[in-house]
């Protein structure tokens, strides 16, 4: 490259060709010149947008049909100098800085799960690719590198906030990126010549880092396979097999209101819910039990904005699952370099993750997904006035919810949000009490409050003291020998009782 007048160069060498012209573009406006290999080369030429070709560069031709091109001491060279200064020793060799790297590697994942023979599925392992990328995130402190088009808006942004200088911050989050897409997808080719399923990733470790665990989907590995259900990771950490799962529950749990909220869950057990767009569900979310959402996993159902992310950003939480993001809000949440920050195509997940089943060993267990609430619209009350409007929707939503917990399950929650939750125990009293607890130790007000559980009340007791507590209607499914006992205690106490004759354990 010497006596090239261009000081900033960027090398792209792209399989996907999603946003190429933009980001391609944002570098030409900042003073870039563009290096591509040839397939990438002809697609910016094409389009207006100057490149030139690596083997013109290196004076050295792509060989055995393209399986060596970038290999090369001109690029490596130019990505894994130390410091500009360092290029003066070799510049009568040609070798020059390369200051950013945009490499996205060959489709393996996506040609072994599509049913590649042998021959197909090697030669979709990349070497090159691989090496460009780890070359690139080892010198992050002077090279920036981008390994998947979903990161170019926010490298577009770093380019011109910074004068085509991205900051160190997005350099080693991209870094980080990097190395873990470049795992996931040397882990896919050793799974594969292994005699492996088609479309396994290996995980970092199972619910303890003594269980060797594997995420198996549809699309492949890694972000192929997350975006083939509907997965889109903007930053963050990879995702642990503890995160998946309760992933899986946060967004099956705001999956069930068509109204825009926010609910928070730890261990799959929600710790909060709120109607409302944006900050209003949020804060509606954090009002019951802000302790426990300490580390959690935050769903919205709708579109999250820079007042939330500002919000969301001031808190220790693990993930952050959205439908989509502002700008604004994607910039503020991926400064958090440990956060899993998800975009999610609700409803392609929630068909992807349709049904349950748990497995021993060769033992496996499979059952239908447990969906809709047709009991809403047709249930009993057994004690008491029929509920008002505003009464009904607090009832519908804190039965919602109180699907999502561990049985046994009780939820306590006004006309918007969720006030207590008692889950997991063995005796639903203890969830009683768990649940006005935890009321109580965020001194909120229950009078005149409703309550759902997920099971029957064996003995009135449940009743009575979610009575005492406030609670002016609950709604439970029935079945137990005492229910005309438990309703005829209800009515003493003058409360509402509704039975829906379905119940919705989650055990």
């Amino acid at each position: 490259m010497a006596g090239v007048p261009v000081e900033k160069w960027a090398l792209l060498s792209v399989t996907d060709k999603t946003d190429l012209e933009k980001v391609a573009r944002a570098l030409l406006d900042q003073g870039f010149g563009l290096l591509a290999s040839g397939g990438t080369a002809r697609f910016l030429n094409e389009r207006d947008l100057p490149a030139t070709e690596v083997s013109d560069r290196t004076g050295f031709p792509e060989v055995f049909g393209g399986r060596v091109k970038t290999l090369h001491p001109v690029v490596q060279g130019g990505i894994l100098a130390p410091s500009r200064d360092s290029f003066v020793d070799v510049a009568d060799l040609g070798i020059a800085p390369i200051d950013v790297v945009i490499v996205n590697l060959y489709r393996f994942e996506q040609a072994i799960s599509g049913g590649a023979d042998d021959t197909e599925a090697i030669e979709q392992i990349d070497i090159g690719g691989p090496t460009l990328l780890r070359a690139a995130a080892k010198n992050h402190k002077r090279v920036t590198v981008v390994s998947d088009p979903v990161h170019y808006p926010e490298l577009i942004r770093e380019l011109e906030d910074n004068e085509g200088a991205p900051g160190a911050d997005f350099r080693r989050r991209m870094a980080v990126d990097t190395f873990q897409r470049v795992t996931a997808y040397d882990q896919a080719i050793s799974h594969w010549f292994s005699g492996g399923e088609a479309g396994a990733t290996t995980l970092r470790y199972g619910e303890n880092p003594h269980q060797a665990a594997i995420m198996h989907l549809p699309g492949g590995s890694g972000e192929v396979g997350l975006k083939s259900v509907g997965l889109v990771q903007h930053g963050g950490k990879e995702l642990s097999f503890n995160n998946i799962v309760d992933l899986v529950a946060a967004v099956k749990l705001v999956g069930d209101f068509s109204a825009p909220c926010c609910g928070i869950l730890k261990h799959t057990n929600p710790c909060g819910f709120g109607l409302g767009a944006g900050r209003t569900g949020l804060e509606r979310a954090l009002l019951c039990d802000p302790v426990s959402a300490f580390g959690g996993v935050f769903a919205f159902n709708a579109e999250v904005d820079l007042e939330t992310a500002e919000i969301l950003a001031q808190r220790f939480l693990e993930i952050i699952v959205a439908p989509g993001y502002t700008d604004e809000a994607l910039a503020r949440l991926t400064k958090k370099k440990n956060v899993r920050v998800l975009t999610i195509d609700q409803q392609e997940f929630l068909d992807a993750t349709r049904g349950r089943s748990r497995s021993w060993g060769q033992l496996v267990l499979s059952q239908d997904e447990d969906e809709g609430f047709p009991e809403l619209e047709d249930w009993n009350i057994v004690a008491g006035d029929e509920p008002d409007a505003d009464t009904r929707q607090a009832l519908e939503m804190v039965w919602k919810v109180c699907k999502h917990g561990k049985s046994n399950a009780i939820v306590l929650g006004n006309l918007t949000a969720t006030l207590g939750m008692g889950f997991g125990q063995m005796s639903r009293v203890d969830s009683t009490q768990l649940a006005v607890m935890k009321a109580g130790n965020q001194e909120l007000n229950l009078q005149g409050c409703v309550a759902a559980s997920d099971g029957f009340f064996p003995f009135p007791d449940g009743v009575e003291k979610l009575a005492a507590a406030g609670a002016r209607a609950i709604i439970a499914p029935g079945g137990s020998i005492r229910d005309e006992e438990v309703a005829a205690r209800a009515k003493e106490l003058g409360i509402t009782l509704i039975l829906t004759g379905r119940r919705h354990f989650n055990h």
